[in-house]
């Protein structure tokens, strides 16, 4: 080959490789674990509000912050990750209420029932700065290595069984009860004379297959994309209680963060937090019509006032407890 041609060639081909634009790398990365199943469409609020997430991020971050989401608790069910969310193994942890009372007992609060009307009431909640503001400081003062960033919701949350047809609480006494960890959520259950025992979620569906349990609660959402229905097909629309999520990341992720990009990224955390809080509301009114269009399922409409007058005197009595009587006034004046 002539020698001037083929140093031509080079110097083209080295100025053509300059000129080509890279793929940008994101500086940060996000490891989420999310015990949501993804599913295609989606069935819970989660998968759409994370997705989203994940989008507007590299989006708005012009590809500087990315976010894996590991679905289907793929890393560990979600009591069980805090310690790798602590240790940096993982960045971001969505937590239902109930499991973050463990490390963080006021959180117990939102484990009372019948605390928010409806899902609007909620969202109204979560966005007021006096209310998340004060959250924020307690999950702060209890040293996690991680801070609260959002808040959504997985669904209006009902009772199911495998016994029979539950139209009040005596209906619903003396079944074996599954319950989250938190220690609020025993009292609301033996309030109703029902024997909650504390089960991972992993473990739901064998448990009421087996007989192990009788019962559980969960939102709508939950009971379709997980089948619950299957082996406990009494499905009561109790509503008793908004299921809550609250997002932890871990603090030295944030610190990491680009500099110009980090009041963007936790204000798109927030914003997530509103996006579940929708997609949830929706779907659950959905996949209720689902599964009252099901013959193997029945679904139980009930007044509701006799549970709550059941469980309602525990909001004051846990507030007091756990000093977040604020917390309760703020729920109370929306």
């Amino acid at each position: 080959m002539n020698r001037i041609f083929a140093l031509g060639l080079g110097l083209s081909l080295a100025l053509a490789a300059v000129a080509l634009p890279l793929a940008a790398e994101a500086q940060v990365t996000l490891k989420m674990a999310s015990n949501a199943h993804r599913a295609d469409p989606p069935k819970v609020g989660d998968q759409i509000a994370f997705e989203w997430l994940a989008e507007e991020l590299e989006k708005r971050t012009d590809g500087a912050v990315a976010l894996e989401i590991y679905w289907g608790g793929s890393l560990g069910a979600e009591a069980q990750l805090h310690q790798s969310l602590a240790t940096g193994v993982i960045d971001v942890l969505p937590n239902s209420g109930s499991n973050l009372a463990n490390l963080v007992p006021e959180i117990g609060l939102l484990s009372t029932s019948y605390l928010f009307r409806d899902f609007d009431h909620y969202r109204a909640v979560v966005n007021d700065p006096a209310f998340f503001g004060r959250l924020q400081e307690i999950v702060r003062d209890h040293e996690l290595g991680s801070q609260l960033v959002g808040m959504g919701a997985t669904g209006s949350r009902n009772l199911y069984n495998r016994q029979r047809e539950v139209r009040s609480p005596e209906d619903a006494a003396g079944m074996k009860m599954r319950v989250m960890s938190s220690p609020i959520e025993f009292r609301v259950w033996q309030g109703l004379g029902m024997l909650p025992t504390n089960l991972p979620s992993t473990e739901i569906y064998m448990s009421l297959q087996t007989g192990v349990v009788d019962a559980s609660e969960s939102s709508i959402p939950f009971i379709v994309s997980n089948k619950y229905y299957e082996v406990a097909p009494y499905i009561t629309l109790t509503n008793h209680q908004i299921s809550t999520h609250l997002y932890l990341m871990n603090d030295a992720t944030i610190a990491a963060l680009p500099d110009e990009h980090r009041e963007t990224v936790l204000a798109l955390f927030r914003e997530a937090g509103n996006r579940q809080i929708d997609a949830t509301k929706r779907l659950s009114s959905e996949m209720l019509e689902q599964l009252r269009g099901n013959p193997n399922v029945t679904i139980t409409d009930v007044d509701t006032q006799p549970f709550a007058d059941k469980l309602t005197s525990l909001q004051d009595d846990v507030a007091e407890e756990l000093g977040v009587d604020d917390l309760l006034t703020v729920i109370r004046a929306h």
